[in-house]
């Protein structure tokens, strides 16, 4: 299932979880609402009803009225008058029980927006790290990655005067754990400070091509993604035409970085000058 649908559904399901406990807990403070205003009753005497007096009233004027017997002269009444009647709250039979649901609806409302919120959190916190070890996690080899690639100019040899510079090719192999390059390095001298684009058209006079191969492990190989960085010394040579290779006693520490793709781009060092690198590359 997709990330994003089960994640959907998941929020889906957590919303109606609240929408019933919010129906709930409403329910709840309702009936507890009604209970306490039908509370007042009396432990006493019921209160009494009320009677129209104007018929007494008429008969019995003011100042007419009979007094009521009472105790003999002289004798005190021990008696105490009745207590008068007191109000108490006797709660509905089952208040306590619709008190005790809203109370146990709210807790259970903290409880799921707590795990929402947590849910989420760690959500927005993971999916970052899964994106980013996605995307430097390398892809295992399944098959072998050749191509030729090219560079621009770069200085090879300052000398005391002109320069020295050279125009890599290079022959790339990528297969499994085993990484070869094959290094061809033209040079001129120019008069020029820096490498001109155009060599010819410069006035630079061309000298001998160097050759070297490099492999692993004495080359080192990074990988990342589809990109790879490659490190190690290369040790030149010459190979004149209809004799064996000659060593130029020259090592150069060679660092190429390359995408690997249908057009990839780079870079190359050598010593101390660096170029841009392109070129294609293929699985075969």
């Amino acid at each position: 299932m997709d990330t994003s649908a089960a994640g959907a559904a998941a929020w889906t399901v957590l919303g109606a979880v609240l929408g019933l406990l919010l129906a709930a807990t409403a329910l709840a403070t309702v009936r507890a609402a009604r209970g306490r205003r039908g509370r007042g009753t009396a432990t006493g005497q019921p209160a009494p009803l009320r009677v129209d007096d104007l018929a007494e009233f008429l008969e019995h004027p003011p100042g007419t009225r009979p007094e009521p017997p009472g105790p003999a002269a002289g004798w005190t009444s021990l008696t105490p008058p009745a207590p008068p009647a007191i109000l108490t709250t006797a709660p509905p039979a089952g208040d306590h029980t619709y008190r005790a649901l809203a109370l146990l609806c709210l807790a259970a409302l903290t409880l799921v927006g707590l795990a929402g919120a947590v849910a989420a959190g760690y959500r927005e916190s993971d999916e970052p790290r899964a994106s980013a070890t996605r995307a430097t996690t390398p892809p295992s080899p399944s098959g072998r990655t050749t191509g030729e690639l090219t560079a621009g100019g770069l200085v090879l040899q300052q000398r005391a005067v002109g320069i020295t510079v050279t125009y890599p090719e290079l022959s790339l192999s990528v297969e499994r754990d085993t990484v070869a390059l094959d290094l061809r390095l033209p040079t001129w001298n120019c008069l020029t400070a820096t490498a001109p684009t155009d060599p010819a058209a410069s006035g630079c006079i061309p000298s001998l091509v160097e050759h070297a191969e490099l492999t692993t492990p004495e080359l080192s190989v990074e990988r990342d993604g589809n990109r790879l960085v490659l490190r190690g010394p290369a040790t030149t040579e010459l190979r004149p035409s209809g004799s064996a290779p000659e060593s130029t006693g020259r090592v150069y520490e060679v660092e190429l970085t390359v995408v690997l793709g249908a057009e990839p781009a780079g870079e190359i060092r050598i010593g101390t000058g660096s170029a841009q690198v392109t070129g294609k590359l293929g699985e075969n």
